[in-house]
């Protein structure tokens, strides 16, 4: 651990929340760069932010429902409204995102950055809440080129599982002595391993697991947000569970791990769990100027 001091905040009821360097939390066994942090909302803040989901309207897909806030994107992945965050999204949830800074022990300056110091906006603009009733998932793909490359989903109510996959095009390029961003290249494919680290070694797919509990927060960048893939499989339990396939196992609370353990690897799914997704939308246009002027900013 750090000798820093930890950030800390403290809910209205005096529950507390304290958060240190970002690397602490970060889930080693996988691609650079994600990170993992269990109880990153208190009881009481998740429960507030429930009732305050619960009284928004909802857009019904065929097997979940979704609210996009402060608006949806357009087609074009625009984000068009004169608005911010609502506060109760805002607050605490995006003030301890600004909190959150890389290790200032290291001696390289970019280092003491946050997560959003370099985005065109400076913090998350944009909110997608997804509700994943049991039984329900939704196949792998990519976020794309309408966000700044960091995702910072917060999990409410019940566990889920991620599963993460390499790109397709990753390797199918990877004898190539050219480079070039794979994040240009929108597919819902998951991906072969190249010869030589393929499961089994037959060739199938590597899927690293990652699991979400409630009231934590996942941040996937850099490498895990341009060359992967994300899912979550339509399951009403999930299964094979343990310290060897959980790429965040060391950092999940030992209640977790007991429950996972006197399971046998395998955790049922029986509440409707509630993600929150904040990225920074790279174009926002002024819906107040929409007819006169440059709205873009």
């Amino acid at each position: 651990m750090s000798d820093l001091t930890p950030n800390t905040s403290l809910s209205n009821e005096g529950e507390q929340v304290t958060l240190g360097p970002l690397e602490e939390y970060r889930i080693e066994s996988l691609p650079a760069n994600a990170y993992y942090i269990p109880n990153f909302l208190t009881p009481t803040e998740s429960s507030t932010l429930l009732s305050h989901i619960s009284s928004h309207p909802w857009t019904t897909l065929t097997h979940r429902r979704l609210q996009p806030h402060p608006a949806p994107l357009t087609a074009s992945g625009h984000l068009l409204t004169s608005k911010s965050l609502p506060q109760w999204l805002d607050t605490p949830i995006v003030d301890r995102l600004l909190q959150l800074t890389f290790d200032l022990t290291r001696a390289n300056s970019e280092n003491k950055k946050g997560i959003f110091t370099i985005s065109p906006h400076a913090r998350p603009n944009h909110v997608l809440i997804n509700e994943y009733p049991p039984g329900t998932g939704i196949s792998p793909h990519e976020d794309g080129g309408a966000y700044f490359p960091v995702v910072c989903t917060v999990s409410l109510a019940a566990h889920i599982v991620l599963e993460v996959t390499p790109k397709r095009d990753i390797y199918s390029s990877s004898s190539s002595s050219s480079s070039s961003s794979s994040s240009s290249t929108s597919t819902t494919t998951t991906a072969t391993l190249p010869p030589g680290n393929e499961e089994n070694g037959n060739g199938e797919e590597t899927v690293y697991k990652i699991y979400q509990e409630p009231r934590s927060l996942l941040i996937t960048m850099d490498e895990m947000y341009t060359s992967h893939l994300h899912g979550i499989s339509a399951v009403s339990a999930d299964e094979g569970l343990s310290s060897t396939t959980v790429a965040n196992w060391n950092l999940l609370d030992d209640d977790t791990k007991k429950t996972i353990e006197e399971g046998n690897g395998t955790v049922k799914r029986e509440t409707v769990r509630i993600s929150l997704t904040y990225r920074d939308v790279l174009k926002v246009k002024d819906a107040g100027r929409l007819f006169g002027g440059r709205g873009f900013k």
